[in-house]
């Protein structure tokens, strides 16, 4: 177990600010023996930050590694037991090798991610979902709105359907949903923390199909992870999540956020180390400044650091950049495939790029999902494949980023307020497309 490997080692991700990390130190491992060695580990994460080495552990000859990301391509990607998902599947590569062809704009919807509570059991150092939430003012969709929207999606193409949260695992009727997700015809995937993942929940999640578990580890020193998590022994559970899903047949993801404090640790080399050697999908994801960290986009890569990511992650082909979309479900395609192939949803019922960027562009209890879509990709800068928004496109995070300034959400007219604003100020056009004047909903829509 990694755990067991790596339990004495000194490295780790970023840590809650200094003003409260003693106090959660002493809170978590009241043992001052214990406390003090925890001390010396963050203290030795932080001078490998600061030293920005790359170091690079591994020698992996290119034939190896191609072979190894076709392995995690195939094993992610299609499910043999699920013949109704595969011909589907065939169905939506072959239209997108034919859209490809013959040059078509046009874009299959992959698969949708529900967000069904914003409730959570952490209190993480880099929560987002605290000041997105309105249980008292709105309603939560119901497991009859989700068996609605995924047919809806399934007419689009999406063969593919996930709920993250918050923790989904805290939703009574989180199997209810799932259910609604038609798991014999599509891909199923559950986010999570991993606290509440128990042998009978792993269970149930066999029964009902799940495909895949994702396992949010945010660095491969138990005790760091415990600490950014605020959760004692929340290593401990997402390990012996991992376990409970290969017993029971569904496939484990590790999905790990990558940011300045840990880049250039032993904590992220432990995580690439441990998913190759036990071919585990890494999803690697980064930092963006919202949550808890946005007060502080320091923490957020620069280019420099994006350089030395393509470097320390080059050996590993189970390793994967989340906001690329070089999958079997589309080809070989790179860049974000938010909008155009997913599409996210709050528990409210509103349409997001994604589950960190929160411009709502509309509401599936008021109109269809294909107009929300079809509005989406005519009047954002969503409809084009390029590097993450957030995290890579600097026009984009400045003009974004203040805007959501004392804001939990933007409209697509106030983003496009924003940019006009700012293209006016730098003497440029970025997004022709959202200098389009917004259109009334299509025939499509819903009453409210």
């Amino acid at each position: 177990m990694l755990a067991e490997r790596n339990s004495t080692q000194k490295c780790g991700p970023q840590p809650p600010e200094d003003t409260q990390i003693e106090g959660m130190i002493d809170s978590l491992y009241p043992d001052p023996v214990e406390a003090q060695r925890v001390r010396e580990i963050l203290a030795e994460s932080e001078r490998q930050s600061q030293l920005k080495e790359i170091r690079v552990i591994r020698q992996t000859p290119p034939w190896l590694k191609k072979a190894r990301i076709y392995h995690k391509l195939f094993k992610y990607g299609l499910h043999f037991s699920k013949p109704l998902f595969l011909v589907r599947l065939a169905r939506n590569m072959i239209l997108a090798k034919i859209y490809a062809i013959l040059k078509i704009d046009k874009h299959i919807l992959r698969g949708c991610e529900f967000c069904p509570t914003f409730h959570c059991n952490f209190d993480c150092s880099h929560c987002l979902c605290k000041e997105l939430q309105e249980r008292s003012t709105r309603r939560e969709m119901d497991v009859e709105d989700y068996r609605r929207v995924v047919k809806e999606a399934m007419k689009l193409g999406a063969t593919a359907f996930g709920i993250e949260g918050g923790e989904p695992f805290v939703k009574k009727n989180w199997d209810k949903i799932i259910e609604a997700c038609k798991p014999r015809w599509n891909h199923i995937n559950i986010t999570t923390n991993g606290y509440l993942f128990d042998e009978p929940r792993a269970r149930r999640c066999a029964e009902l199909g799940v495909t895949v578990v994702a396992f949010s580890i945010d660095n491969g020193v138990p005790e760091l992870h415990d600490l950014f998590r605020r959760k004692r022994d929340s290593f401990a559970r997402a390990m012996k999540g991992i376990e409970l899903c290969k017993r029971y047949g569904i496939k484990p993801i590790i999905n790990t956020v990558v940011h300045k404090k840990n880049l250039y640790t032993d904590g992220l080399l432990k995580l690439l180390e441990f998913a190759e050697e036990e071919h585990i999908l890494l999803h690697l994801i980064f930092a963006k400044a919202v949550g808890n960290f946005k007060d502080d986009r320091a923490l957020m890569l620069d280019d420099d650091d994006f350089k030395a990511f393509r470097h320390i992650i080059a050996p590993y082909g189970f390793a994967h950049l989340h906001h690329d979309t070089e999958t079997v479900h589309v080809g070989k395609r790179g860049g974000c495939p938010g909008t155009k192939e997913v599409l996210n949803f709050t528990p409210y019922g509103d349409v997001i790029h994604c589950a960190l960027m929160h411009i709502y562009f509309g509401n599936v209890m008021e109109e269809s999902l294909a107009s929300i879509r079809e509005r989406a990709l005519k009047q954002t800068p969503f409809s084009r494949f390029q590097p993450c928004f957030l995290t890579q496109d600097k026009d984009f995070m400045n003009i974004y980023y203040p805007a959501m300034e004392g804001k939990a959400h933007l409209k697509i007219e106030e983003f496009r307020e924003a940019l006009i604003e700012y293209e006016t100020q730098n003497q440029v056009v970025l997004y022709p497309e959202m200098h389009k004047e917004p259109q009334e909903p299509m025939s499509g829509s819903r009453g409210a």
